[in-house]
């Protein structure tokens, strides 16, 4: 048997080791020589404004620090990640006025992050995006359509979609038509949200708009957009892969169910594990209607009329009586989804605003409403990034104030967070899961 004094020194031994170069909790969770599984977590993860690095891990939930510097595979700072299968992501970064770029990436033979596909550029900008078919999908509003003369079609406003195709290289194809008139009342929609639906379709919300002839910032004529006369009102269209309108869903208990941050429009319709669809309208500054949810039945051809559930009057209910907002919702399993608020917080913050600041755990059938539980405090507004459901929780990696950027995992039945793996980094830019090819 060891002696007593025999274990001592080698516990010392240990702390030495453990306190050079690496910490031994770096070595636990990134470890330059451990095999790597089938299956890894992904991180993005930026020091500074444009570059990142982007890491495989096989654990999240560990509560350990991640030191980055020389770590992974470094590129563009990508502010958006989507996985339109489980062997590859894609990064989107939107740069306002300028062509979007994307990368897409995979987990190499090795288990580290490699590139996949060519790099890309989205020429039209997108204001929204989502998965359809292993696609990734994006699309911009406000396109105006001129001939070879340049003469404007003043009837019609455009939407550009660009589908992003792993399989081929990430080839983007590129398709301009009309989503004008597509309600019947001669407005414009703007599309807000992807979301596959079934094997063929993809439904999105669309936001009203009315549009008529004036002057761009160049003096140019063109066509520019104004409130709708109809805030009242929710439509949610189905497409096929041909962009061609399959189905329109309608309703006058809620606004459109839409979220937006600045130019970008953000997804607030969802599906349960059961094919229902749910479709969450916050509220905005021209609807007389409050924040609502309203559902469409697998296979039904119109809103469920015995649904309606009042959002604003849980958000009353749970103490808070600013009236706020939400931006985007995320399914996490079975009835369960998360809702991003935006509240006003107490302590004033230098730079901009947050889209989001405070999560919120509701279930569709039973409505329930709660707060997540144990996250940073809203009134310091911390920011979530692209987070991803999996094996029944809901991972978002949070950045709080002058802290280190950190992955919570929630669990939607209790509400409680828990705070796992810390990264020594700026920011997470966002994280999700990848399989070996």
């Amino acid at each position: 048997m060891m002696s007593s004094k025999n274990n001592v020194f080698k516990s010392a031994i240990a702390l030495l080791l453990c306190g050079s170069i690496i910490s031994c909790s770096d070595k636990k969770v990134f470890d330059d020589e451990r095999e790597s599984n089938d299956i890894e977590f992904f991180i993005s993860a930026s020091e500074n404004e444009t570059a990142s690095y982007l890491l495989a891990v096989p654990d999240i939930t560990a509560k350990e620090k991640l030191t980055i510097k020389g770590k992974g595979m470094e590129s563009d700072a990508y502010g958006s990640w989507l996985f339109p299968t489980p062997y590859v992501g894609i990064g989107l970064q939107y740069r306002k006025g300028d062509p979007g770029i994307g990368i897409g990436i995979a987990l190499g033979p090795n288990g580290k992050i490699i590139k996949s596909g060519s790099e890309f550029q989205i020429v039209s900008r997108f204001t929204t995006y989502g998965v359809f078919q292993e696609k990734v999908l994006s699309v911009v509003e406000g396109i105006v359509q001129r001939d070879d003369k340049g003469n404007m079609d003043n009837t019609k406003l455009y939407s550009t979609f660009n589908f992003i195709d792993p399989a081929n290289n990430n080839a983007v194809t590129t398709i301009t038509k009309s989503t004008t008139n597509l309600t019947g009342n001669g407005e414009y929609s703007i599309l807000s949200g992807v979301v596959q639906f079934g094997a063929n379709n993809f439904l999105t919300a669309l936001v009203p708009r009315q549009f008529k002839e004036g002057l761009d910032r160049d003096g140019k004529p063109t066509l520019v957009m104004s409130d709708t006369q109809y805030p009242d009102s929710v439509w949610i269209a189905s497409f096929d892969k041909d962009l061609k309108m399959t189905k329109l869903y309608g309703d006058d208990r809620i606004s459109y169910a839409a979220g937006r941050h600045r130019s970008q429009f953000y997804n607030t319709i969802g599906a349960d594990d059961e094919g229902n669809l749910y479709a969450f309208a916050p509220r905005n500054a021209i609807t007389s209607k409050a924040s609502g949810v309203l559902k469409i039945n697998k296979g039904a051809s119109e809103f469920d009329k015995n649904y309606y559930w009042n959002l604003d009057e849980e958000v009353v209910k749970s103490g808070i009586s600013s009236s706020p907002s939400f931006n985007r919702i995320h399914h996490v399993q079975g009835d369960y989804f998360i809702v991003e608020y935006l509240i006003k917080g107490t302590n004033p913050i230098e730079k901009d605003v947050p889209s989001s600041n405070a999560l919120a755990i509701v279930n569709v059938r039973t409505k329930e409403f709660k707060w997540v539980k144990n996250i940073p405090d809203y009134n310091y507004y911390p920011k979530f990034h692209t987070p991803i459901a999996d094996g029944g929780k809901f991972y978002v990696p949070v950045k709080e104030v002058d802290k280190l950027p950190a992955i919570y995992i929630i669990d939607p039945v209790t509400g409680q967070a828990t705070k796992g793996l810390e990264v020594d980094a700026k920011d997470i830019n966002g994280i999700g899961k990848l399989r070996k090819k």
